[in-house]
């Protein structure tokens, strides 16, 4: 499966005749750059629009919720924790939508996309509830990526400001950065891992079914992303550093049977043989 981080803010596909230029009369001023409620309307009517709102809803739900982490209305943590992952939920659920019109009934080539794997994490989240925070953040950092993207694209035409210097600026903005969200993103992920199984031995409240689902998503993301894989073979490569400066041989022993087992875990796959794929 392709790593290369565009898609992550690819927004759906449907109705690209909304892109047309701002006005349709000859006489309304067309050259002039100015609000269309012909197209905004429109816009609001598609299913990429519904995309956008998802994201906001994500930005929203995960912004308030951080704030309860410093005493900021604690009180309603559930209800903008509910937030974010409906709108996780919205934004992927469309994305996967229309990957099925696409691929029709083959589910499990559904499965192998990213953006399946986000939707199913998401789901479960809100299911379980561990309400831990270091989950959220990497479909913020998407967010603000995907919702750059769509006002962009299909926002700023509205106004007018499709040739304006705002325009180009977000575009840069994306471009030059897009690729390090995905590799922050990845990071993220991983240090969450560590953070579940902090909880699971510190014998946190719904601790346990939340680190086994957050396991198969990271396994999942070490075949589909390059990123992934790198960051924690990094990780390997310091802890063995560190074994070795240590210097026990229990430690070492114990060291290499983990990881022995870690590999041999890895040999069965379960959407993506990366070791197939061809490097570039």
């Amino acid at each position: 499966m392709s790593d290369v981080p565009p898609p992550k803010v690819e927004v759906p596909e449907e109705t690209t005749s909304k892109q047309a230029p701002a006005s349709s009369g000859a006489s309304s001023g067309a050259s002039k750059p100015g609000f269309n409620q012909e197209l905004l309307i429109k816009t609001v009517q598609t299913l990429q629009f519904a995309w956008f709102v998802g994201h906001l809803l994500t930005l929203t739900g995960i912004f308030f919720y951080s704030l309860t982490y410093i005493k900021i209305g604690v009180r309603a943590y559930k209800f903008w924790y509910t937030v974010a992952l409906f709108g996780i939920l919205e934004s992927f659920g469309i994305l996967i939508f229309q990957i099925f019109q696409k691929s029709g009934s083959n589910v499990f080539s559904v499965l192998k996309n990213d953006n399946s794997q986000f939707f199913l994490l998401s789901a479960a989240l809100l299911f379980l509830r561990p309400y831990v925070l270091l989950t959220l953040l990497p479909f913020a950092l998407y967010s603000v990526f995907h919702s750059l993207a769509y006002i962009q694209t299909y926002l700023l035409p509205v106004f007018g400001l499709d040739k304006h210097a705002i325009s180009k600026t977000i575009g840069d903005f994306v471009a030059n950065n897009n690729v390090k969200s995905v590799q922050l993103g990845s990071v993220i992920e991983v240090y969450a891992y560590v953070w579940l199984f902090v909880r699971l031995l510190t014998f946190r409240r719904r601790s346990l079914v939340p680190f086994v689902v957050y396991t198969v998503f990271i396994k999942t993301r070490f075949e589909n992303s390059i990123f992934t894989r790198n960051y924690i073979k990094s990780i390997e490569v310091k802890v063995d550093s560190l074994v070795n400066s240590v210097n026990v041989p229990a430690v070492k022993q114990g060291w290499t049977t983990f990881k022995h087992t870690v590999r041999k875990t890895g040999d069965f796959y379960l959407v993506n043989d990366y070791t197939k794929e061809k490097l570039t």
